[in-house]
């Protein structure tokens, strides 16, 4: 059986349940988790190959890289999975009330993400949570679709517009809460409640003591962004009783940041907020409290070590995460004799990571220079020794002294032996040779996090996992920039393991996994290089690994993307052209250019440099 070259990369350790590498070494996405027989596996390889055939005779232009594959069954068994694990802790840990989410739309705002969230989450009332006005109009819309009583959280700063917008929602029948960030809020909500004759359902952000270390607990903590201290919370509460309307405070809402590390944190953080509800529903008299909203927080295991000392991992499953909060929330309430309040989290990085992957397509590898510039090349010492040896044959066959043989073989042999130790040389420094693999992509419209805050993701070839990568590589961009380079990667690597490339075997693409979350939402257009293809693949539910190819979507082209920056493309870009192009009468020939520059993207299409790939395989 074929070695298994995946483990260079700690499959096991990142991809555990839902990827791996199948017999044909190729990676595999197990769409169903740990419940994915052998037979349901869905070769990557092979979806790449389907989507980019240009004999298909159904798509009206060929998909181009980079591109985007979604698999909407890992997102369905991440929704019941988080909902299982709740259940679970709320059976064995004894709470007295219910688990029911929310997805934070800023992690993905793509249509069919956030349709998904809500189709697949029905059965559980999963409902969305919006911070701004252009994601409460996408989440309002998406809920008219979900079971009634799922929860439409509305968090950020807020002005009039926004919370009319909010009291809109509820007179539509949506379950709309308006969580204020700051206290002045509260008064633009009864302002807008009185002006629209529409009683609002209010939440209070509180601002914890608790925080984490790192980098995503920098607007944590009494010197967060965000959030009232537990203070003021109570100032809100006295302001609601003077006015009548504590019946409108309902929830409290708190986030200590983005990839909490360990569950200690979780339990501790969950106590604190629990403090503070206890203290609004016995000593402020808010009674009609009935949620508490612990946030997001939920995080992923992005290099596979399972370790909370870092920012790219987190030391527990999703099973420790629920159960954290439901102790420490039970004993917090019973503590005091409050009854245990409805439970929801606004885990979007957790749900949306791993059902999205990158795939990168490699243009060319090319080495880094040797700091000798005049030593041979290992192929060129090989040739030499061989032209050597094939000398001493002839010198061994060739009528002469013995004194003169002696001599010649002496010289030749000398001779080889010098070429022996440059050879050895050489092969060691071509094991620690860097390759700089170029590759079709954009850092800044691919991985933002990455060039942004260094947050790094799980990458490995597609194909040739049963072949052992003999190059050290690192991944080079299309942009114009010093930063368009992946030179860090997860393990503390420098480096990441790849093969030669041979055009004899088509294409060579190295997938990013673990992106699906913000990814999309945060990138940027550098030198006007756009957003990606989108392919959506669903699994047939077969044991002959088959799959379906749901949908396909071409990235922004170059006239989308130059439309983005202000220009009228016909008036300033494609008319200027042409009348120039008519002067000088080649508007024939540069016509045809335009047109096709305009409607493809921007990234590059059927690249095969032959010399530059075969340079490679050196």
């Amino acid at each position: 059986m074929a070695k298994n070259y995946g483990e260079m990369y700690n499959i096991k350790g990142w991809g555990d349940p839902y990827f791996g590498v199948n017999k044909d070494g190729h990676l595999c996405v197990r769409i169903y988790g740990r419940e994915t027989s052998a037979g349901q596996e869905t070769d990557v390889f092979s979806v790449i190959q389907q989507v980019t055939n240009a004999d298909d005779k159904k798509k009206k232009k060929k998909l181009q890289f980079r591109m985007i594959l979604r698999f909407p069954d890992v997102l369905r068994h991440r929704i019941t999975s988080l909902h299982t694990a709740f259940a679970s802790a709320i059976k064995y840990t004894g709470y007295g009330s219910v688990y029911q989410g929310v997805f934070p739309v800023k992690v993905n705002q793509h249509k069919a993400v956030v349709q998904d969230m809500v189709n697949f989450g029905y059965d559980h009332s999963y409902g969305l949570e919006a911070g701004s006005k252009p994601e409460l109009l996408i989440a309002m819309s998406c809920l008219t679709k979900a079971k009634p009583g799922a929860y439409l959280v509305c968090n950020g700063y807020k002005d009039a517009d926004y919370i009319a917008l909010a009291l809109g929602a509820r007179a539509m029948g949506l379950n709309a809460f308006i969580v204020l960030e700051m206290e002045e809020e509260l008064d633009i909500v009864i302002e807008q409640s009185s002006k629209l004759g529409i009683e609002p359902v209010i939440g209070v952000r509180a601002k914890l003591l608790t925080k984490i270390p790192g980098h995503f607990g920098s607007t944590a903590g009494k010197h967060g962004k965000f959030g009232l201290p537990a203070e003021r919370i109570y100032e809100v509460a006295k302001k609601l009783k003077a006015l009548n309307k504590l019946h409108w405070l309902k929830l409290l809402h708190f986030h200590v940041g983005s990839m909490i590390p360990t569950t200690d944190i979780v339990f501790k953080a969950a106590s604190e907020a629990s403090g503070i509800y206890c203290t609004l529903v016995k000593e402020c008299g808010a009674e009609m409290m009935t949620t508490l909203d612990c946030g997001g927080g939920l995080g992923v295991d992005y290099d596979g070590t399972r370790s909370g000392s870092s920012d790219m991992s987190v030391a527990y499953g999703l099973e420790e995460y629920a159960s954290s909060i439901a102790q420490a929330v039970r004993l917090k309430c019973d503590y005091h004799g409050v009854p245990h309040p409805v439970l929801y989290t606004e885990s979007g990085r957790a749900m949306a990571s791993h059902h999205s992957m990158i795939i990168l397509e490699a243009l060319s590898a090319i080495p880094e220079p040797k700091d000798d510039d005049d030593e041979a090349s290992t192929e060129q010492l090989h040739a030499r020794i061989r032209d050597l040896s094939s000398k001493l044959q002839q010198i061994r066959g060739a009528s002469m002294s013995s004194s003169s043989h002696a001599v010649h073989v002496r010289k030749h042999g000398v001779e080889m032996y010098k070429l022996g130790k440059k050879l050895s040389k050489s092969v060691t420094a071509d094991a620690h040779t860097i390759y700089n693999y170029h590759m079709n992509l954009s850092i800044f419209s691919l991985t933002p996090d990455y060039w942004g805050i260094q947050q790094l993701f799980p990458m490995i070839p597609v194909s040739r996992l049963n072949e052992n990568p003999t190059h050290k590589a690192t991944l080079v961009d299309l942009t114009c920039d010093s930063d368009g380079k992946v030179d860090k990667f997860i393990g503390d690597a420098e480096t990441l393991p790849l093969h030669p490339l041979d055009p004899k075997l088509g294409g060579y693409y190295v997938a990013v996994l673990l992106s699906g979350a913000y990814q999309e939402a945060l990138s940027s257009k550098h030198n006007l290089f756009g957003g990606p293809s989108l392919v959506r693949v669903l699994g047939t539910g077969d044991d002959d690994g088959a799959f379906k190819i749901d949908t396909t979507h071409l990235g922004p082209t170059t006239e989308e993307l130059i439309g983005t920056m202000r220009y009228d493309v016909k008036d300033d870009i494609s008319s200027v052209i042409e009348e120039r192009a008519r002067e000088k009468k080649v508007w024939g020939m540069v016509g045809m250019l335009v047109e096709k520059g305009l409607s493809t993207m921007p990234y590059l299409v059927d690249y095969r440099p032959a010399a530059l790939s075969l340079r490679s395989k050196i």
